[in-house]
């Protein structure tokens, strides 16, 4: 008990200290660019957030959201954002707590959302009814985009089993049938045993794909690993992880800053969005950033689209 609340406070002083030192202004002399897309209320929509550095973030649209939710269950949560190699933004999200589709969206300006749709990714798995936390990935291999997301077969926390699945499209008009990208056997359902993975993220590393996960089981113990394979469709190699110090975190997102690998997640002790920092995959600093948020995801821009999203 006396362990937790000193963990606890010291979250408290670091958060403190990270908004405490927090962005006015954007840094046009920075290297590198990023976009943070996550959402506040599930409710409400989508909220951006820019940043040169990953710790301090300077809101976009005055903190208002940029896109409300429109299909499904008139929800946005989980957003993610890729930036084809046309120039194309897509955004995908889970659209509600049940059911086989996904929110989808695109635009030239990540500020501006066309038309919300849905795709129903998850219509040829017969045995579920939730598709979760969507990304997009492009592969570079195939030239095709990867749509992953996560579900669960069968029974609900007990008895079933949490996989990651995946289809495949070159213009978002037509869709691969799903495939599993990913399972280890274990069930979802984010109770104490649950080790099946959800909130799945795909990281080009050099000539190797990584899979950052975390493993469900809401126990406040470390839980995200990775694995590595030659192609982003697979097959993984082993177990690597779980990535510390952490109490617990969901959402994991990867992006280099510099030299370094950054892992964004959204903690179990936090309201603010935790940045994970290491040189090797292997050894890792955290800090609280200043960014309130629910699972989100992040993403490098350019620095005349970050100019344009904080000056609209």
């Amino acid at each position: 008990m006396k362990k937790q609340v000193l963990i606890q406070l010291i979250t408290l002083l670091t958060m403190c200290v990270s908004i405490g030192r927090a962005q006015t202004k954007l840094d046009t002399n920075a290297k590198q660019f990023f976009l943070f897309t996550y959402f506040v209320e599930q409710d409400a929509g989508v909220n951006l957030a820019v940043s040169t550095n990953g710790a301090n973030w300077l809101p976009v649209n005055h903190g208002k959201v940029v896109a409300t939710p429109q299909v499904g269950e008139k929800l946005i949560r989980d957003p993610s954002i890729n930036l084809g190699p046309d120039g194309i933004y897509r955004m995908v999200w889970t659209t509600g707590w049940k059911g086989k589709n996904i929110g989808y969206a695109e635009s030239k300006n990540p500020g501006k959302w066309e038309e919300e749709k849905v795709i129903p990714v998850g219509l040829g798995i017969d045995s579920t009814n939730n598709c979760w936390a969507p990304e997009i990935f492009y592969n570079p291999q195939k030239k095709n985009y990867m749509v992953y997301w996560s579900s669960n077969i069968g029974p609900w926390k007990k008895d079933g089993e949490g996989r990651i699945y995946y289809v495949t499209t070159k213009d978002f008009k037509v869709f691969s049938k799903p495939a599993i990208l990913f399972r280890n056997g274990f069930p979802a359902g984010g109770v104490s045993g649950n080790q099946g993975p959800i909130d799945a993220f795909i990281y080009k590393d050099n000539n190797r794909y990584l899979l950052f996960y975390k493993k469900d089981d809401n126990t406040h113990i470390p839980n995200i690993y990775y694995r590595a394979g030659k192609s982003p469709e697979g097959p993984w190699g082993n177990e690597i992880g779980p990535v510390t110090p952490s109490t617990g975190d969901e959402g994991p997102s990867i992006v280099k800053i510099g030299s370094n690998y950054c892992m964004f997640t959204d903690p179990f002790e936090s309201d603010f969005a935790y940045l994970f920092t290491s040189k090797d995959l292997k050894t890792w600093t955290r800090e609280a950033t200043n960014l309130k948020m629910s699972h989100g995801t992040v993403t490098q821009i350019s620095k005349q689209i970050a100019l344009k999203l904080l000056n609209e």
